[in-house]
């Protein structure tokens, strides 16, 4: 077990999850300014939606890079993109509640998800 390797995996890979995450954040916000009528209660899981997607795509990344540990690798990378996430919910003023654990459980699962999927891709011939 190569820890360099681990923590570059795991940064490379909660950059990547966060970037996924707000590009996902910008498209259901470009969605919902197309529709003329905004549906305010929408906005939870599109948030939901992207935070999940970038999870995801995170644990993925770390996973192909690690070639090992799939599951946990993504987890700790689903955990990262949740917490900056948190970070900068925090910073635009955004409020903790049971919503905010359900995030976290969503982001932990999705990013362990990406990690087993990224370790059990093929690889070309």
């Amino acid at each position: 077990m190569n820890i360099k390797k681990i923590a570059k995996s795991e940064i490379f890979g909660i950059i990547a999850g966060a970037v996924l995450t707000v590009v996902f954040m910008m498209f259901g916000a470009a969605v919902m300014v197309k529709m003329q009528k905004v549906m305010y209660n929408m906005t939870v899981p599109f948030a939901m939606a992207a935070l999940c997607i970038g999870a995801l795509g995170g644990g993925y990344i770390t996973a192909r890079i690690n070639k090992s540990m799939g599951m946990a690798v993504g987890a700790v990378c689903g955990t990262g993109v949740f917490l900056i996430m948190l970070a900068f919910g925090a910073v635009f003023g955004s409020k903790l509640g049971i919503v905010t654990l359900i995030r976290a459980a969503a982001a932990v699962i999705s990013g362990a998800l990406g990690g087993v999927l990224g370790v059990n891709k093929r690889k070309k011939r």
